[in-house]
């Protein structure tokens, strides 16, 4: 185990040196700064998942402590979020529809990158995700919540116009951005019952020791085995308690990476080519550098 952490630090000391993007920890949720528990983490990959399966468009969220760290030296958050979003391939590659949010937790600034396929005014539309749904979230200190909203205004607001193919200006569909204005929700296979939909509430979920029920509880992960594209990996998942000392050990699992298309060539900013759904992985999408940034 020792041996096998000290490769995993290594692997970060040598990403943060030689400019090596991380590896995706899943094809829908990235916590590489740990800033979410395990019920946010169930949470807003369910929340992904149902996205992806009801209109076969994959977003992906990816937290980090630092780009700085992570192979993102000298680099500001939008050129990154791009470099990373091709990177992994985030998105089908036939119709380049994909979305990355890429939250920087230290720098306090967060990124929309869309694929290649959306028009230019979706840019606007993007910034308008971050304004009315994200921003207000996370400078209330609810990353989590902060998340989820963004989730839920990207389909209304960038997805489902996007592949019914409508024109729409920078604001349409933004003057009511409220739980009743998302009635999706609730349509997809009674999701909404299963979130509980928390992050319109002002309650922020704290990490509580199980041990002696303080809100002391830090958590760490390390990848053990990184995924390939023939195989699932593993991973880590240490839980501290800085008040009694508790300590426990997890392990996960990583999907493997889907083999076909990682390194297909992107496409023209335009309309949509197609609205098929896909059964998950990443299929080679690419981003132009569209889409909108923020900080709270």
């Amino acid at each position: 185990m020792f041996i096998k952490a000290f490769a995993v630090a290594l692997t970060f000391a040598s990403a943060a040196a030689g400019q090596t993007l991380p590896e995706p920890l899943g094809d829908g949720l990235s916590d590489f700064a740990n800033v979410l528990d395990a019920t946010e983490e169930g949470r807003i990959t369910r929340l992904l998942e149902a996205t992806r399966a009801e209109t076969g468009v994959q977003m992906v969220v990816v937290t980090l402590p630092t780009i700085e760290a992570n192979g993102g030296a000298g680099m500001r958050l939008d050129a990154y979020a791009k470099a990373l979003f091709n990177a992994w391939g985030v998105g089908e590659a036939d119709r380049n529809d994909g979305i990355l949010m890429l939250v920087a937790t230290e720098a306090r600034e967060v990124r929309i990158a869309l694929g290649g396929g959306y028009d230019a005014v979706y840019d606007g539309r993007a910034a308008r995700v971050l304004s009315t749904a994200v921003l207000p979230e996370f400078r209330e200190g609810r990353i989590a919540g902060g998340i989820e909203a963004g989730i839920v205004s990207s389909r209304e607001r960038l997805i489902t116009p996007f592949l019914e193919g409508r024109p729409v200006t920078v604001t349409d569909g933004f003057a009511d951005e409220t739980p009743s204005s998302l009635p999706w929700v609730a349509g997809i296979g009674g999701l909404a019952g299963l979130i509980g939909y928390g992050f319109w509430s002002r309650a922020r979920a704290r990490r509580t020791c199980p041990s002696c029920g303080a809100q002391t509880l830090n958590r760490t992960k390390e990848v053990i085995d990184p995924p390939t594209r023939s195989s699932s990996g593993t991973g880590l998942q240490h839980l501290t308690c800085q008040a009694c000392g508790f300590v426990d050990r997890r392990s996960f699992s990583i999907p493997a990476l889907r083999s076909d298309g990682s390194d297909g060539p992107g496409g023209s900013r335009g309309g949509s080519s197609g609205s098929g759904r896909s059964s998950g992985g990443f299929g080679g999408g690419r981003s132009s550098g569209g889409g909108a940034s923020g900080k709270w």
